[in-house]
């Protein structure tokens, strides 16, 4: 049986993609089932998103034509708490500012040794989105699917002359004792006292000069990556055996054409933008117009039951890594695809009724503040008949040791070709916007046949 895929017909989503998009890291969710299992979908594949995480699966889903809207959301925030911990320590050096210098010294050394760890380091924010909409004909699925990721990452700037308070540099005499601890360079010195060391041509402006806490170059840096495709794809036996094709190779492929849109934006700290910190970073509007770019791919995909009860497939993901040809040229935006290779292995432990499944990208992504290569582990437990699901699951970053763990949940029910579905994945939540942040949310709901 072949299954047709995803109708999404909600414009608004593709305002909302715009907004979100660097380099996607990984495989985004797709679908409330396979988000449920933490992703581990790549040699299950039994249902519409089959195109998504592997096309050889629409050989053996188990409608022959489905129409499920679907939505899925993540984001994962580990930037908040950098940006509350500058600011804690900018208000420290204000309030040493009046008291003795080796206290300012103390705040202006800690400061600046914390910027530097953020140069070396930096901190991020990663927000995804997928969804999509498509038919199938026969053997052939026409489909639009979309997504994005957005990046925010903050760049510390540790230069000490840059961390002294504004209101101090307008005394010769404390600009003095600052270049002669150290604190100012000549260039800094030049800029506030031309004629040093005669106290006629001291200026003690420095407005405009990158001089003094006000002129603190830290900023939250805006990257969005949204790609719409526009896919078509194929997928047949390549051999079976069995009744109920207990024993099988199957392969797709998804040929498909890439409208590409990319954003970039910077806020620095003189803005009022840094200090609304929290998970809400991946949707700030940008006022900036987007580049739009175009390119050609393939997915491919292999499937292969080796016994009744257990499956090994195989994405290949872009697997042309294309160039991007953009519209006119933007540093950072990226200028190839990349290629993602993904393996999983799945079981009917108890057949029918109990899904075991493990996936794991075989090669590393690149982010803009962490790289990304996902393990993905899941359980599913579907009721006799069919009607009713339960899932769950754990995603972790294997090149990124200070990613949290994803756990994930969900429940979803078919009867009478209805279908719905809904996931919630949870590394930690804070809604006050004053703590880091992980977490994911999908759903999904149509008929099919």
């Amino acid at each position: 049986m072949r299954t047709g895929k995803l109708c999404l017909p909600l414009l608004s989503l593709l305002l909302l993609s715009g907004l979100l998009g660097g380099q996607v890291s990984a495989l985004p969710f797709y679908g409330a089932r396979a988000a449920a299992m933490g992703g581990a979908y790549t040699a299950v594949s039994d249902d519409e998103a089959s195109i998504y995480y592997n096309p050889a699966g629409m050989t053996v889903a188990g409608d022959y034509f489905a129409c499920v809207p679907s939505f899925v959301m993540s984001s994962e925030d580990r930037m908040t708490e950098a940006i509350d911990r500058f600011v804690t320590l900018r208000d420290e050096i204000n309030d040493n500012a009046f008291g003795n210098l080796n206290d300012l010294y103390a705040s202006l050394d800690k400061t600046a040794a914390y910027l530097a760890k953020q140069e070396n380091d930096p901190s991020g924010t990663t927000g995804y989105l997928s969804y999509g909409v498509g038919v199938m004909l026969g053997p052939m699925a026409i489909s639009w699917l979309g997504g994005g990721q957005g990046d925010g990452l903050f760049v510390g700037d540790a230069n000490p002359g840059r961390l002294i308070p504004d209101y101090l540099l307008g005394d010769a005499a404390l600009v003095h004792q600052f270049y002669t601890d150290g604190y100012l360079n000549q260039q800094q010195l030049m800029a506030l006292w031309p004629s040093y060391p005669d106290p006629d041509g001291f200026l003690g402006d420095n407005a405009g000069n990158g001089v003094g806490l006000g002129d603190n170059r830290s900023e939250i840096r805006l990257s969005e990556y949204a790609r719409q495709e526009f896919v078509v794809t194929y997928a047949d036996f390549l051999w079976r055996r069995g009744r109920r094709n207990e024993f099988f190779v199957s392969a797709g492929v998804n040929v498909k054409y890439l409208v590409t849109q990319y954003y970039g934006h910077s806020y620095s700290f003189d803005d009022e933008e840094p200090y609304h910190t929290g998970p809400a970073w991946v949707l700030n509007p940008l006022a900036t117009e987007p580049v739009i770019g175009g390119a050609a791919s393939a997915d491919i995909g292999l499937l292969a039951g080796f016994t009744p009860y257990a499956r090994i497939g195989l994405l290949a993901r872009d697997v042309t890594p294309a160039p991007i040809a953009w519209s006119e040229e933007v540093p950072g935006a990226p200028q190839r695809l990349q290629p993602l290779w993904r393996i999983g292995i799945a079981s009917e432990v108890v057949p029918d009724i109990l899904m075991l499944a493990f996936d794991v990208d075989l090669n590393e992504q690149p982010g803009l503040f962490s790289p990304q290569q996902d393990f993905s582990a899941g359980l599913r437990l579907t009721l006799p008949g069919g009607g009713f699901w339960m899932a769950g699951g754990v995603k972790l970053n294997l090149a990124d040791k200070e990613q949290l763990p994803l756990y994930t949940v969900g429940t979803g029910f078919h009867a009478g070709g209805i279908r719905f579905g809904l996931a919630v994945g949870i590394g930690t939540i804070d809604t006050s916007g004053k703590a880091n942040t992980y977490f994911s949310i999908g759903a999904d709901a149509g008929f099919s046949l």
